[in-house]
């Protein structure tokens, strides 16, 4: 018997893995033996087999065919750690002769076994339970046969005289196939030689090429390409005759095997240390793994198979476990690899780590990575963790729910404000009171009412509305109509919105609004000129964090949270008639982050968020203690004050000094309004206001 032994380097110490191979998964395997730094013998059968694996200074590779008591001379040779039993599905009677070997010489063993296919379509399939039943079965029919099984099983169906000329047979690329092919007299034209794996365009190639009716394959699951077979047979309209695997076997899945592996070496590597009398060191596969470690961040689209993007199934093809929600595993079980439902950042960055069995991840998204999507927080969570510095992360862009929605209204989305109401506090209602055209992401009905009743309660409930439903699944549905028409909406599903508002981008844009706009009675209220000014003391941000403290009838408030439209205004006030009238404004301007803060300052002002700025137009006689809260509350606050005495002028003065603030600006403010007299215009002076700038000194 011709075999061979190759040794790659120095000789290694015993403890190493035996492994039996000549399959795909025997040659992954061997790829994650060399990357974690594990040594290892490799056995292969055929030159070919050797071939296809490379040594290094981990593996050595053993060809040719054994028997058990050879086998288990090499056990007692190499004294491994344990025996993986990676040879095909297929070849049971090798099994037998590596199980028995193993139990002679003590040893484990470990059988890895090929994933079976999920795929539950049956249409045009015939089972047999082995080769002669399906070679049996072709003999009563006509037409050509494509074979896909390997040359243990040619002999079954070309020693048939019905069916030798009609035999294609598709094969690996080895001498001793054209010797075989010989004798049964076949000829080259019916040899197809090729390495897989095969796509399902490829096979349903070579089925038109030959013209076959019939294609006859083991049911060796997703690394035998099966499913790529059985749907090119459906696609060319050819009978899939399946040769049903050999009774199930104890075993082990690739990545099951890949964690035994990385146990028994720690624990090997731990034993090492104890007998040297130091602790336990890092072990190699700890640092290897982070280094090449692979992660694709993906979004898988609306949901639908049809949606995923090439590159993305060719991702989830190529992984060896798949991340996500469970909703985005659902999409995703086609592809038969490992699935863990984990969507924070931090787990799904902790679970690489402790899982160095995997060395591709595919982490899943809905809809792009881009838009409202965790894809940020992972790539933080991945680039801050130590262990994963060097991990390899690839982006793949997704179909979003905005371009999805908006190619199914026939509507361009260019002109789109893009904001979502998914677990988020956003305004809404400014952004629809701004532009023509909104999509807002939803969780639930619940949701959509919620959005329907903001735009009702702010004058907005007849702008048009369309919701979508389950976009791209079955269930896909899209409903039409006015926001009031949406309050008591009731649907299940996932859901997205648009909101059309054409009367959008009319209001001004600049502060000071006319006093005779606002709700009034007979509270104090911020004039105008001294209001426009004061507005511009602030220099409000449009994210900002404003308390108005005296508010009154709300109209710096409602000034303020129109400007800082993304940010949250609140107006603390004692006085109960000011109340009212500062929520009939909130609602006539259509401010819903104006917050109303029954009561006094600074008692109200503790449980506040920390302000970025502070307009103080009345205090009550509190003015220090309420410069005290803020600065306390944010040093860094930015305070504007109204004073109409010069007591509190003065008091602002020392307040400030006391708490190191700067008096940025001063400013005196005297106005005089014209009114009618007759055919003439008189000028009517109002009481000066001086208004104070106060900001911390840097």
């Amino acid at each position: 018997m011709n075999r061979k032994l190759r040794m790659g380097g120095e000789e290694m110490e015993t403890g190493q893995f035996l492994v039996f191979a000549g399959t795909r998964e025997g040659r992954e395997l061997t790829e994650f033996l060399t990357e974690q730094q594990i040594p290892a013998v490799v056995c292969v059968a055929t030159d070919y087999g050797e071939a296809l694996l490379t040594e290094n200074e981990q593996i050595r590779v053993r060809t040719g065919r054994m028997d058990c008591g050879e086998m288990a001379a090499l056990i007692r040779e190499e004294r491994p750690l344990a025996v993986i039993d990676a040879t095909h599905p297929y070849a049971d009677a090798v099994t037998e002769n590596i199980r028995r070997a193993c139990e002679q010489e003590k040893t484990d063993v470990y059988r890895l076994l090929r994933q079976e296919s999920v795929s539950e379509q049956t249409e045009g399939m015939r089972f047999f339970e082995n080769a002669a039943g399906a070679a049996d079965w072709l003999c009563g029919k006509q037409g050509n046969i494509l074979l896909t099984t390997g040359m243990k099983e040619l002999s079954v169906f070309a020693e048939r005289p019905e069916l030798r000329d009609r035999l294609f047979v598709r094969t690996l690329p080895q001498a001793e196939v054209f010797a075989q092919i010989e004798t049964y007299g076949l000829s080259g034209k019916q040899m197809i030689c090729m390495q897989g794996p095969f796509s399902r365009e490829m096979n349903a190639a070579t089925l038109r090429m030959t013209d076959a009716k019939y294609l006859v394959t083991k049911e060796s699951g997703r690394i035998g390409g099966f499913g790529e077979k059985a749907e090119a047979a459906r696609e060319c309209g050819a009978v899939c005759l399946v040769i049903r695997r050999p009774a199930s076997e104890p075993g082990f899945s690739a990545d099951e095997i890949r964690r035994i592996i990385i146990r028994l070496w720690r624990e090997k590597s731990r034993k090492n240390s104890e007998v040297r009398g130091c602790e336990a060191q890092e072990t190699p596969h700890e640092i290897s793994a982070d280094k090449r470690r692979r992660v694709t961040i993906l979004g898988i689209g609306m949901g639908s198979d049809d949606n995923m993007t090439v590159e993305a199934v060719a991702a989830c093809r190529e992984s060896d476990c798949i991340i996500g929600a469970n909703r985005m595993l659902e999409t995703l079980r086609r592809f038969e690899k490992p699935m863990v439902s984990l969507y924070r950042s931090d787990e799904i960055a902790s679970y690489m780590e402790s899982h160095p069995e995997y060395r591709k991840f595919a982490v899943a998204f809905s809809g792009d990575i881009g838009f409202y999507s965790g894809a940020r927080k992972l790539i933080e969570a991945l680039t801050d963790s130590q262990n994963d510095q060097h991990t390899d992360i690839r982006l793949l862009c997704g179909i979003s729910s905005v371009v999805y929605f908006a190619s199914r209204l026939r509507m361009a989305w260019e002109d789109m404000a893009l904001v979502s109401s998914h677990g988020r506090e956003q305004n809404l209602v400014s952004a629809v009171r701004q532009n023509r055209k909104i999509f807002t992401l939803a969780s639930d009905a619940k949701s959509i009412r919620s959005i329907a009743e903001k735009l009702e309660l702010f004058g907005l409930g007849d702008v048009k509305v369309y919701v979508g439903a389950d976009l791209s699944y079955p269930t896909e549905h899209i409903y039409e109509g006015k926001a009031a028409d949406f309050v008591c909406f009731d649907r299940t599903g996932v859901f997205s919105a648009v909101i059309c508002n054409e009367q959008a981008g009319r209001e001004t844009v600049t502060h000071g609004i006319p006093d005779e706009v606002f709700v009034r009675g007979n509270v104090p209220m911020t004039k105008e000129e001294v209001r426009s000014i004061s507005l511009s003391k602030l220099r409000l941000t449009r994210d900002a964090i404003v308390y108005d403290v005296g508010a009154g009838t709300g109209s710096v408030s409602v000034e303020c949270a129109r400007m800082a439209d993304r940010g949250r205004v609140y107006a603390i006030e004692w006085k109960e008639d000011a109340w009212k009238l500062i929520a009939e404004n909130r609602k006539q301007f259509a401010v819903p982050n104006l917050e109303i803060v029954a009561g006094r300052a600074p008692e109200k002002l503790n449980n506040l968020p920390a302000p970025t700025h502070a307009f103080i137009g009345g205090s009550g006689g509190s003015l220090k203690n309420i410069l005290r809260t803020l600065v306390r509350k944010n040093p860094d606050v930015r305070i504007v004050i109204n004073c109409i005495t010069l007591e509190t002028v003065s008091e602002t003065m020392e307040a400030a000094n006391e708490l190191h603030m700067e008096i940025e600006d001063i400013t005196s403010v005297s106005i005089a309004k014209s009114k009618p007299v007759g055919s003439y215009h008189m000028m009517t002076a109002r009481n000066p206001v001086t208004i104070i700038t106060l900001q911390a000194l840097r």
